[in-house]
């Protein structure tokens, strides 16, 4: 009797201790799940933002094409023409829209610099082939192209190409937008970004030589998150992406490859958030559902890894 009691004590034990183990195993892969969806509906915010500034900017590009005067000076090789129009068209967007942080180019059609609103040096006739694949994908294809691209900055670039007479290549606009506005919106979401370029490339982007930088990389635009700054600085582990996040106190910390168009990896958006609260559906601000926030609830049945292009 005495043994089949101790059997039974063993039996019992064995059992719970695999329940237990079943339960720990299970706590453990939700809690993942929850997380890693949670990374991934960020993710998704800051993508959608970067295509609706992307789109923003292809329209601009696409609309400013069109403009006569533009098209004049660019037949008649008349630079101060070109300068005064892109002078009157930027004020209009701005005044309409309130955004700033745009700039205008022109390129002649074999891609040299004709005319620019933000550079007062002498660039013009500047060859720039070499270095920046858009201006030659738009001069083969005779379509607009919009992509984050590297060039003295690094930023958004929508390019469309100008047609003359007979539909013949004349050269390219293009509108050039920073992040600035993609941080603004990302803190409805309670998001922070800051934008990193190798160093591998710097010698490409002159105009980031001066900015801080975090290990290799340098920092895209002057204003960012110094909160954010200094937990890169702290933690340079993470640039070695052994784990798809970090945990940093209160905050997940994600690293999201970017690509430059026509080249490989050129550096990191790195994505901060809050930690996962215990009820995920409160993460997206439910609570205070505005029309942005209304297209993240959660939803645990989209995950996915993406690389910023």
């Amino acid at each position: 009797m005495k043994k089949i009691y101790i059997l039974f004590i063993a039996i019992f034990i064995t059992v719970l201790l695999g329940i237990l183990l079943a339960y720990n195993l299970y706590s453990r892969t939700y809690k993942d799940e929850v997380i890693n969806d949670y990374i991934s509906k960020n993710i998704d915010i800051l993508n959608e933002n970067l295509d609706t500034e992307k789109r923003y900017a292809l329209s601009l590009s696409l609309l400013i094409s069109q403009n006569p005067i533009i098209k004049k000076a660019l037949e008649q090789n008349n630079q101060k023409m070109a300068l005064i129009e892109i002078k009157r068209v930027l004020e209009d967007i701005k005044r309409s829209t309130g955004v700033n942080n745009i700039d205008i180019q022109i390129h002649t059609k074999d891609l040299r610099a004709f005319a620019r609103n933000w550079d007062k040096s002498n660039y013009f006739g500047t060859k720039l082939g070499s270095f920046r694949k858009g201006l030659v994908i738009v001069k083969q294809s005779k379509e607009p192209l919009v992509s984050i691209e590297l060039g003295k900055r690094l930023n958004i670039k929508a390019i469309s190409p100008i047609f003359g007479k007979n539909r013949e290549f004349i050269g390219s606009i293009e509108v050039i937008m920073g992040f600035e506005n993609i941080k603004k919106r990302l803190k409805k979401f309670n998001l922070k970004m800051i934008v990193l370029l190798d160093e591998d490339y710097i010698n490409i982007a002159v105009d980031i030589q001066k900015h801080k930088k975090v290990g290799r990389y340098y920092i895209v635009g002057k204003n960012y998150n110094v909160g954010l700054y200094d937990k890169l600085v702290e933690n340079p582990k993470i640039f070695k992406r052994q784990k798809r996040y970090y945990v940093l106190g209160k905050n997940l910390i994600v690293v999201i490859p970017m690509k430059s168009v026509g080249m490989t990896d050129v550096g990191f958006i790195v994505l901060c958030m809050s930690a996962v609260k215990e009820r995920p559906y409160d993460i997206y601000s439910i609570k205070n559902i505005d029309q942005e926030n209304s297209r993240y609830i959660f939803d645990k049945k989209r995950k996915r890894e993406v690389i910023i292009k």
